[in-house]
């Protein structure tokens, strides 16, 4: 039915238009045929079910989904679907990029709960049916944002990403009270000790030509086994997370501020405009100028829509 040799990277909206961190839709598909081919992408994707049967193919494994259901999808697992016999398949589809799931821009350090679901293999419970869930606040969360995401008053993405860390926070503990193990169990109390020295020191001095090496001296610790340490703890080297700090920052300047490319540029760290515009175009998919642009015409578009 599906070839995982087949599966394609699911692209960004053309345009370069903004990414948006959450997304949702409604998804509907009438029984025995294809819904979607097989695919994978950076987001993490939630499905649950409203009608029908569907099998759900995660990392070549099936799983079937009905009514009530919730699937979880890791980012870039490959899946595909397909809709059984029966009824009309319908079911509320939630993507969104891992740092949603933090509670601040920089809170990379609560990752010890965001990796059961970011890292590349599967999940530690891909489907959680019905009847599992129904002592948790999940199906009502879930209709919270499906009410959200059907009537989109004020606010609406701000109260959609509460809702989802919620439902990631029952499933959690929902995996905990099972006994279901999310692989974190080896992360220990001293390396979130380092952690959190490390993103002190970040958020102190993003704005710095600091270095691994530097940062490996503050930490007493020499710079192989620093660099090591960070990359298995966060799955991210030290700069790829000081690059992180800064294009975050840098989006507050851009949103806020009137200054110019080359001033955000050096207000966050960067020596070079060319080097920031590189880091700014990887991590947000189109240049600091079109991002903001593209801010100031969604900001317009929205306060004509409410005024009017």
């Amino acid at each position: 039915m599906f070839t995982q040799l087949d599966a394609y990277k699911e692209q960004l909206p053309s345009g370069n238009d903004i990414r948006e961190p959450i997304h949702c839709h409604m998804q509907t598909s009438e029984p025995n045929r294809r819904i979607a081919s097989p695919h994978f992408h950076d987001t993490i994707e939630l499905l649950y079910s409203f009608s029908g049967r569907a099998r759900v193919f995660v990392s070549g494994q099936p799983f079937l989904m009905e009514k009530g259901d919730l699937v979880i999808i890791n980012s870039n697992e490959v899946h595909a679907i397909w809709g059984e016999s029966g009824e009309k398949v319908e079911y509320l589809v939630i993507k969104l990029d891992p740092e949603v799931l933090y509670s601040t821009s920089r809170s990379i350090f609560e990752s010890k709960y965001v990796f059961p679901f970011t890292m590349s293999k599967s999940s530690p419970q891909t489907l959680l049916k019905s009847g599992e869930m129904a002592s948790t606040v999940i199906p009502a969360t879930i209709a919270k944002i499906n009410d959200e995401f059907s009537h989109k008053d004020y606010g609406y993405d701000f109260a959609i990403r509460i809702h989802i860390c919620t439902i990631f926070l029952a499933v959690l503990r929902h995996w905990r009270q099972s006994g279901i193990s999310v692989g974190t169990e080896s992360i220990n109390d001293s390396d979130f000790q380092l952690m959190r020295q490390v993103f002190q020191l970040l958020e102190s001095h993003y704005a710095t030509a600091l270095t691994a090496k530097q940062a490996a001296a503050t930490c007493n610790l020499s710079y192989s086994y620093f660099s090591r340490k960070i990359k298995s703890i966060t799955g991210r080297s030290f700069t790829e997370l000081l690059n992180y700090i800064r294009i975050t920052e840098a989006e507050k300047l851009l949103t806020t501020t009137d200054l110019s490319i080359t001033e955000v540029a050096v207000s966050v760290g960067y020596s070079s405009t060319s080097y920031f515009i590189q880091h700014f175009k990887q991590a947000k998919h189109l240049s600091p100028l079109r991002f903001k642009k593209r801010l100031q015409q969604s900001v317009f578009d929205k306060n004509e829509t409410f005024l009017s």
